[in-house]
């Protein structure tokens, strides 16, 4: 899953791909290296990011999908958004799954948009928003609370509609979780693929890998994202969520070529 940022302030490569040509330019480049789902945010989740409004992200987003879906398809558009609105728009305008970092925490009514379209749905552990996300991170075990918490929201999806082949299950890494927290996740990616539902791991670049290599350039960070990755990988995970598609394809290969 390449990442498609349409921001002004995401944490590694905002402003970058903020208007509709760089936007397209950038996605097209992703599948030409290999991707093979987009996900596409108007709305930054970094910690700190304030909330553009629905209105802004659905006047971004929606002349993206639409023209991506003229030029290329066949290639599953996920939109990266917590909004029951944005979601609902989206979908009408061609994509076709929804990523919500709040799991519906934000907006339950999401799960009834998910349930109507009857999409794949990546279910995201978190806590708060991205103003209180860093003050979040009390747990007495990380895992089984994360774990649980998880469960909760699903059995929500679950009872607004969704079923369950529309789940795809995220961790959350880096969402309300310290360093020490998101490595012990990483440890134990298995107890998620044991859930019975598809994985998807979102650690490209992020700020526990920067913290581990002691380096505070996200842009530098691709050799810890290509150990989280060949760690996901081993554990069976089912979708990564990267900005470095080529590079990190070749990861993916390689580590399938020797496990």
């Amino acid at each position: 899953m390449a990442i498609v940022n349409i921001t002004e302030d995401s944490f590694s490569d905002g402003g970058l791909f903020n208007d509709f040509s760089s936007a397209i330019d950038h996605a097209c480049l992703c599948i030409e290296q290999g991707a093979q789902v987009l996900d596409l945010g108007a709305q930054s989740t970094r910690p700190g990011a304030s909330v553009v409004g629905t209105e802004i992200e659905i006047k971004k987003l929606i002349p993206v999908i639409k023209e991506l879906k003229a030029i290329h398809p066949d290639i599953p558009i996920s939109i990266d958004t917590f909004h029951h609105s944005v979601a609902q728009k989206a979908l009408m305008a061609g994509a076709d799954w929804i990523n919500d970092i709040s799991g519906g925490r934000h907006d339950p009514e999401i799960f009834n948009v998910i349930a109507d379209y009857g999409c794949p749905y990546v279910l995201t552990h978190s806590r708060g928003n991205s103003k209180t996300m860093d003050s979040l991170t009390d747990y007495k075990n990380v895992l089984i609370e994360v774990k649980n918490e998880l469960s909760n929201q699903i059995e929500l999806a679950l009872s607004s509609g969704v079923i369950n082949k529309q789940i795809i299950i995220d961790p959350g890494i880096g969402f309300a979780k310290n360093v020490i927290q998101n490595l012990i996740l990483m440890r134990n990616i298995e107890e998620f693929v044991l859930m019975k539902y598809p994985v998807l791991i979102g650690a490209s670049r992020k700020r526990f890998i920067g913290s581990v290599l002691n380096e505070s350039d996200p842009n530098k960070r691709i050799f810890g994202t290509a150990a989280v990755a060949s760690r996901c990988v081993i554990a069976g995970v089912d979708y990564l969520r990267v900005h470095d598609v080529k590079e990190i394809c070749q990861v993916i290969k390689m580590t399938k070529s020797i496990i």
